[in-house]
């Protein structure tokens, strides 16, 4: 994952030349495609806030520190392979409602999401109570809001319930995850309503990292922003 070590303390450990064919350009490609995806997402964001008539919503993502870019492998899974990640005290749950067998179980991102999934099945999406395919679209990204950013918005953005199918194959996505500033305000909805994160949390930074333990236990230590 491409990720700043301004906010995480950890730098990005990049393959080294010889590692594999194309590792001498790996870093290059890397660093191409998440300033690509930045771009667009920052401007995503202002056609969104004017379209929702809350112009002050972009000033969340002025430096947007804790977007990161993952590059995701999924390999055939079983519901116990996946019990030390996705925990149900957490909420999640690898048994489908429909019977289904999971790779990513159910769930709504945080806030903004671009994300290409190739020429990849298995994402469904939930609309009015049921399952939907989504086509893989061989160079498209793909957009999805989050359960902050629906809160933040007063609703205005609603987040999009997903999960991915096992798929019985070996399945890569590259989903990019645009985050609001760490001392960003999320204790108020653009309309100045208390949010209910703001019980707990003033700023994303924080509340952030509460996420990450839950939903990426492996991407972050207890002690990665000390």
């Amino acid at each position: 994952a491409v990720v700043s070590t301004q906010s995480t303390g950890e730098p990005n450990t990049w393959p080294k030349e010889g590692d594999f064919p194309g590792s001498g350009e790996f870093k290059k490609v890397l660093n191409a495609g998440f300033t690509l995806r930045i771009k667009l997402a920052r401007k995503l964001v202002e056609e969104i806030a004017a379209a929702i008539d809350y112009p002050e919503f972009p000033d969340k993502f002025k430096e947007a520190e804790f977007s990161s870019f993952y590059l995701k492998k999924y390999t055939e899974r079983r519901e116990e392979d996946n019990v030390s990640i996705y925990k149900k005290e957490h909420g999640y749950s690898m048994t489908a409602e429909d019977g289904r067998v999971l790779s990513i179980p159910s769930h709504t991102d945080t806030t903004i999401t671009l994300l290409a999934t190739y020429s990849n099945g298995g994402l469904q999406a939930m609309y009015k109570d049921e399952w939907y395919d989504v086509p893989s679209v061989m160079g498209s990204l793909m957009l999805m809001s989050g359960h902050l950013v629906e809160e933040l918005t007063d609703g205005k953005l609603p987040s999009l319930r997903h999960r991915v199918l096992d798929i019985k194959t070996d399945r890569y996505s590259t989903p990019f995850f645009f985050n609001p500033s760490f001392h960003a305000n999320i204790a108020k909805t653009c309309s100045g309503k208390e949010t209910e994160v703001g019980k707990k949390f003033e700023t994303f930074g924080p509340w952030q990292v509460t996420e990450l333990h839950k939903d990426e236990p492996l991407l972050l230590h207890s002690t990665s922003l000390n």
